[in-house]
Formats: C-alpha cells, sequence, structure tokens
C-alpha cells in the first residue's frame, strides 16, 4: 500500500475558507455529537436541485428507501450529479484490500467517477472543478485503521483549499462514543493512521470533521441509533469485501492486527472474515479454554477447527458495551507469544511488524508482547 503524506488537523492549519462559506451562506457544523440515523436522507427532502453536486460514496451507502446515496441523487439532481468519487475498495466496493483503482466513467450516467484510492487519495482541483458541493457518504466503521477515516479528511482538506463546500454525513457506526487501543503518534501517521485518534475512536463523520477543524456543512442523523444496537437499516451491504456483516465490523479492530501476521489466517475469503483465527499450529480447544480463563468483558473463545492441519478458535462477542477491542487484541497476542513463541509470531519470516507499527500508530505494542 501506498501511503500518503501526514494530515495537519491542527487549528493553525485550517485555511480561509471557513470565511467564504460563512459569507456565502453556508455555515460550520454545529454540535454534531446526534445519535440518529441516515443523515443524507432528510438533507435531500429539501435540498436545492439546481445544485451541481459531487458525492463521495459507496453501495453501502443506504437509505431506507433502498437506494444508495448516488441512486437518491441521481433521482434528486438528475444530470446535475456531475460526478462521482470512491475511497478503497471503489465506488461499487469490490476491489481487495490494498488494491489500487481507476477512474471510469458510470456505465449508466456517463459520469465521472473518480477513484480516491489509486493515483490520488486526495480530490484534485480538476475533479472538483464545476461543483457548487461535494457530498460525502460513507459507511464507516469508527476505527482509525479503516481508511476512509483518511479519505474523509483528505477530502475536506481538498474543498478547503477549493473553497467548495463539502456537505459530511452521518449514518451509524459499531462503534460510536466508545474510545479504545493506543493513539496514533505523529511520528507514525499514515494513510491508516491520519491523525491523533485511538485505535478505536468511536466518532461519527461529523464528529471526524469536528475534531478537524476543516470547514464543512454536516447532515446529522435523523432517527435514534443508541451505541451498541444494530441500526434498522433496510439492508447491510458490505462496506468493503470483508466486512460482511455488522458483527464483523464490530469485532474487527479486535482481529485486524492479524494483517501483520501472514502465517495467520483471518477466514478473509468467508462468511467469517475478521472472526475465526487459524494456523497450522492452532491448537483450538486448548487455545480457547486459556483465553476464556481470561475472563475478558464481553467476549468468548470458541474452538473452530475443521482440518486436521489447521487449527482455529472463533470470537463471538456476547456484550458490546463492555467488549473491548484493543483488551482482545493485547490478549491474543500475549497468549500466542507465550504459547508458541516469537518466532511463530513477529520473528516469523512473513511477518510485517511495520504493518503493526501503521496499524496502531505506536511502536507501543510491542511492549504487550511481554506484559
Amino acid at each position: 500500500m501506498v501511503e500518503s503524506a501526514p494530515l495537519d488537523v491542527s487549528a493553525a492549519s485550517r485555511p480561509v475558507a471557513a470565511r467564504v462559506l460563512a459569507a456565502n451562506g453556508c455555515p460550520l457544523s454545529a454540535d454534531a455529537g446526534v445519535a440518529n440515523y441516515a443523515g443524507i436522507e432528510a438533507w435531500l427532502a429539501t435540498a436545492d436541485r439546481r445544485l451541481r453536486v459531487g458525492l463521495l460514496s459507496h453501495q453501502a451507502a443506504l437509505l431506507s428507501t433502498g437506494e444508495t446515496a448516488a441512486q437518491a441523487c441521481r433521482r434528486v439532481f438528475g444530470a446535475n450529479l456531475r460526478a462521482l468519487f470512491g475511497p478503497e475498495h471503489g465506488y461499487f466496493g469490490v476491489a481487495a484490500a490494498g488494491e489500487r483503482t481507476a477512474s471510469a466513467t458510470h456505465p449508466l450516467w456517463g459520469i465521472p467517477v473518480h477513484s480516491l484510492y489509486g493515483q490520488h487519495r486526495k480530490p484534485t482541483p480538476e475533479m472538483l472543478a464545476g461543483l457548487d458541493l461535494l457530498i460525502v457518504d460513507l459507511q464507516d466503521l469508527g476505527v482509525r485503521c479503516y481508511t476512509y477515516l483518511a479519505t474523509l479528511l483528505l477530502t475536506l482538506e481538498a474543498c478547503a483549499e477549493a473553497k467548495l463546500p463539502c456537505l459530511v454525513c452521518d449514518r451509524p457506526i459499531p462503534w460510536h462514543t466508545i474510545e479504545d487501543g493506543p493513539v496514533a503518534e505523529p511520528e507514525h501517521f499514515s494513510f491508516v493512521a491520519p491523525c491523533a485518534l485511538p485505535l478505536v475512536h468511536g466518532r461519527l463523520p461529523t464528529e471526524i470533521a469536528a475534531f478537524s477543524g476543516l470547514p464543512h456543512l454536516a447532515a446529522p442523523m435523523t432517527a435514534p441509533c443508541p451505541p451498541f444496537e444494530r441500526p434498522p437499516v433496510p439492508e447491510f451491504i458490505p462496506p468493503s469485501p470483508a466486512i460482511r456483516s455488522w458483527e464483523t465490523a464490530r469485532i474487527y479492530p479486535a482481529t485486524v492486527f492479524a494483517e501483520a501476521l501472514p502465517q495467520l489466517d483471518i477466514a478473509r475469503a468467508t462468511a467469517y472474515a475478521f472472526r475465526v483465527l487459524s494456523a497450522p499450529w492452532f491448537e483450538g480447544e486448548r487455545l480457547a479454554a486459556e483465553l476464556n480463563a481470561l475472563a475478558l468483558p464481553g467476549i468468548t473463545f470458541h474452538d473452530f477447527t475443521q482440518a486436521p492441519d489447521q487449527g482455529a478458535i472463533r470470537l463471538h462477542v456476547t456484550n458490546a458495551r463492555t467488549f473491548r477491542p484493543w483488551a482482545v487484541t493485547c490478549a491474543l497476542l500475549r497468549t500466542l507469544h507465550r504459547r508458541y513463541g516469537p518466532e511463530r509470531l513477529f520473528a516469523h519470516p512473513q511477518a510485517r511488524p511495520e504493518w503493526m507499527t501503521k496499524l496502531c500508530g505506536t511502536e507501543a505494542w510491542r511492549a504487550e508482547l511481554d506484559a
């Protein structure tokens, strides 16, 4: 994966576009800490159809009608929907993790679909030219290393530089209001750690926009969706190929560390992605029993061995309110390190300790192995 330059989201970096937006009748967002649902849906009901808009979104951004955000914008704005933008995995959501995607033309609407995970990670002035407004509506997770956070921040930055209003729309995330895990350190900022937030940051997109200090408009959610409860969506469309369910999205930050240990299988190509860990040297029953003896809150571990040469365990969240992913990550690393030794973990020839540091945004994870 090619990394982007670190983002400066300090107050000192705010461009003058904030004043321009206010002068043009585009107020900055107010407090966005509202736990409601599908902000774009209510906004579209009163939107000015004369606006020439662009949309950063994907197939996972559904409305209560079952439409995608793009289909709803096409219905409301018609030909004034001038361009689409896609994050990692592409606008259609089918590209693999880390796979670069190319810009293209929409097969039905004939408008550009700009890739923000290929030649460019940040919208260019040419991509934004001719727009009156850029809308961002992405199904995020509330996890820092999930790259839609970096894409949102870079898009806000590009819009501020172009003096283009940017509307940030909320939708439910599995980890709203919860912070957990290490805070990224400036010397380790990257596309998976773009700013000083914990691994699980728990912020809605409008809350991220407010945190950034960059000018924006906000479309908060409009129907109650309390934290920890699965939202009443018409259907769950994976925001990326491996996040196939709300349950997977919830457990993802606990096992994403396995991306740095390719010798561990996280069942990415199956319905159990990120919910199962396996290796030829795992002893499923014993490993699950040892982990359960730790009595970690909100989670249990179960043997999931399906072949004699590949032991496996399955993680099951029993209480979303008490489950803390970083505690699970640390428990897994310590237990595997103690039981199987460093040569099976980060001393293994396939291991990518530098990627673990990028995911964590700090070197502090190393101390957890011997804690």
